[in-house]
Order: C-alpha cells, then sequence, then structure tokens
C-alpha cells in the first residue's frame, strides 16, 4: 500500500477517537467511538473459546471496523436511529474503502457484507457483543446519567441477538441482573424526577402555549384559544421536577419550580372512542424517552377504545402502539391513522 494511501486512511480513521458516543463512562465523560471498538474487540478475545469452530480471526476484524462509518456520519443512538441514518452509513462505508487499494478494498466490503446480512454465526456474535458492550458500559456509569428510556433498554436491548448461541443468552441474562441490582442498589425511581398530570387546572399555561407555538400545526394559536381548547378535552401534561439534577438528563429543571416538557390531549366519550391531539414533546428533551413516558400514560388510560390521530412525520412511533395508516399515505402530507379497540 502506498505511503499516502495509508495515511490519509489513518487519517479518517483517526476521527473515531474524536467522535463521541451517548454512553458515558465512570469518570462521567461521554466515551469515543475508538473506546467503545476497543473494548469490544478485547470483549471478542475474551470470549474466543467459547466458540471453537467460529473464525474468531474474522470477528476481531469486523470488531475492529464495525462502525467505521461513524469516522464520517458520528454516533447515532440506536434507540433514534432511523432507516435513512443506515443508508448514510452504508455511505459513507462505500466512499471509506474506496479509497484503499482493491485487495483490501474488496476485504473489507466482505466483511461488511457479511455484518450486515447477519448470517453467519462470525457476525452474530459481533452484533450481540457489540450490543452487550453498550449495556455494560451503561452498567459501569452513574445511573444518574441514564436517559428514562434506557431502563428498560438495560432489559431489553441486544436480546434477539443473543439468542444466537447459549452462552451469549446467559451472558445477556447476567448483564440483566447486573442492571437490574444497579437500579435497586441505587434505589432509583423511574418517577422521582418526572410526573403527569391531567385536567387543565394542572397545566401549566404559558409553557403549554410555548410547546404548541413550537409546532408548525398550532404556531398561529393564541393563549386564549389553547386554554379553550384544554377546557373542551382531556389534557395531558408531564412535567420535571424542580432542582432535577445535573446529568440526570441532558438540562435540567433548576429554576426553583417544576417544568412543564410535555402536553397532549384527548377527544374522548370514555366507551368507545378517543382522538389524540397536540401531543408535543419540547424539543431538547426528544430522544430521551419522555414522549414514550407520555404516550404509556395516555394508551393505558384509553388504549382499549377505537382511537384516531394525524400526524406527518411520527407515524413509526405511533405505530409501536398498534396505530395504522388510513388510505394512501403517498398523496398527502397528514397521514391519518386508527388503532382498533381492544
Amino acid at each position: 500500500m502506498r505511503p499516502e494511501t495509508l495515511l490519509d486512511f489513518m487519517g479518517v480513521a483517526e476521527h473515531l477517537k474524536c467522535n463521541m458516543r451517548h454512553s458515558r463512562m465512570t469518570d462521567h465523560r461521554r466515551e469515543s467511538v475508538a473506546e467503545h471498538t476497543y473494548r469490544l474487540c478485547v470483549f471478542a478475545w475474551l470470549v474466543k473459546e467459547e466458540f471453537p469452530n467460529c473464525d474468531m480471526d474474522k470477528v476481531m476484524k469486523m470488531c475492529l471496523f464495525h462502525d467505521l462509518g461513524e469516522a464520517l456520519t458520528g454516533d447515532i443512538p440506536a434507540f433514534v436511529k432511523t432507516d435513512d441514518d443506515r443508508e448514510t452509513e452504508g455511505d459513507a462505508l462505500t466512499l471509506l474503502t474506496a479509497m484503499l487499494p482493491g485487495k483490501e478494498r474488496q476485504e473489507l466490503d466482505e466483511l461488511f457484507g457479511e455484518l450486515e446480512r447477519e448470517e453467519t454465526m462470525e457476525a452474530k456474535i459481533v452484533h450481540a457483543l457489540d450490543k452487550m458492550e453498550t449495556l455494560i458500559q451503561h452498567n459501569e456509569a452513574d445511573i444518574a446519567t441514564w436517559l428514562p428510556l434506557e431502563y428498560d433498554l438495560q432489559m431489553t436491548y441486544g436480546e434477539k441477538e443473543c439468542m444466537a448461541d447459549p452462552y451469549l443468552t446467559k451472558l445477556r441474562e447476567v448483564i440483566r441482573q447486573i442492571s437490574e441490582d444497579k437500579i435497586t442498589a441505587e434505589g432509583e425511581d423511574r418517577e422521582s424526577f418526572y410526573y403527569i398530570r391531567k385536567d387543565i387546572e394542572n397545566m401549566h399555561l404559558s409553557e403549554v402555549t410555548d410547546l404548541l407555538r413550537s409546532t408548525e400545526w398550532a404556531e398561529d394559536r393564541t393563549e386564549e384559544m389553547i386554554r379553550k381548547s384544554m377546557e373542551n378535552s382531556c389534557p395531558y401534561g408531564l412535567f420535571l421536577k424542580a432542582g432535577t439534577g445535573e446529568g440526570r438528563i441532558k438540562e435540567s429543571s433548576m429554576a426553583g419550580k417544576d417544568r412543564q416538557i410535555g402536553f397532549a390531549r384527548v377527544l374522548t366519550d370514555g366507551v368507545t372512542t378517543f382522538y389524540l391531539m397536540d401531543f408535543v414533546i419540547e424539543e431538547k428533551y426528544r430522544s430521551q424517552g419522555f414522549g414514550t413516558i407520555l404516550m404509556d400514560r395516555i394508551m393505558k388510560e384509553n388504549g382499549h377504545l377505537y382511537g384516531m390521530l394525524h400526524t406527518k412525520d411520527a407515524k413509526a412511533f405511533y405505530e409501536k402502539y398498534g396505530f395504522r395508516a388510513i388510505g394512501d399515505t403517498k398523496k398527502t402530507e397528514e397521514i391519518y391513522m386508527e388503532k382498533p379497540c381492544s
């Protein structure tokens, strides 16, 4: 390989040292992609004797290069990654391997293809270890750095991948138990820093107004219009408690009073049907699990009814709750959705 080519590729790989992941370390700083990759390789080396019939040298190579595309794209946490993001990462890999001579390019292209198909045992091992390394890192980090959705993720993330082998399944169970013990030992209450309230008298009208005016669909509503709409429906509010500490969430509610960061309204007869409207989470608190927390509460109280809503860009989110699009979604910007009663 020409020295210039080698150094160019090394220069791009250096970005993996700079690009940060979501996960926090025991010293509270965020880990880099390179740090995650290093320990994933250590992980693979430690378990190699458990898989005598596998090509563990190939597993090590897959671990070494599995996040190479993030040198260009940066890390995107699994709980917010979309199909478009995965396509972008694939394009980045194509650009990166094109920098290499034919032999090396072919070797990496074949490795990435095998990883993506996830058909061989070697690829399955890498996917399982990759997810478990993330779980291990979260267990090692201060629980105050966990997002609300990570309490559930620590219990479920990587389960499917670890079913590929009994040893991987056993290892996943041990990691899950450590997560459970950590939550218990820390005395953590998932609702210790947030809560949900219903009814207009519990809403913070000025904050609800700010939330709705930040959206495309309600940017022109006056405070009086918003107040009347709440009077004629059932409003739900998601609140952060005053004094929520640094590290618990990206931004803290430190102004001396509880802060409303989420809102939704439900129109219902309480017997047959409900209509969900104005569902919004303050932008800086999105992708942290708060939307799921609010929606879980709404569905707990209304999910047995026939439900309706419309959305522009949250179709996948509502599908998790049983909603399905109505009609041809390609012919209109807004997607109308419904769910059967249960």
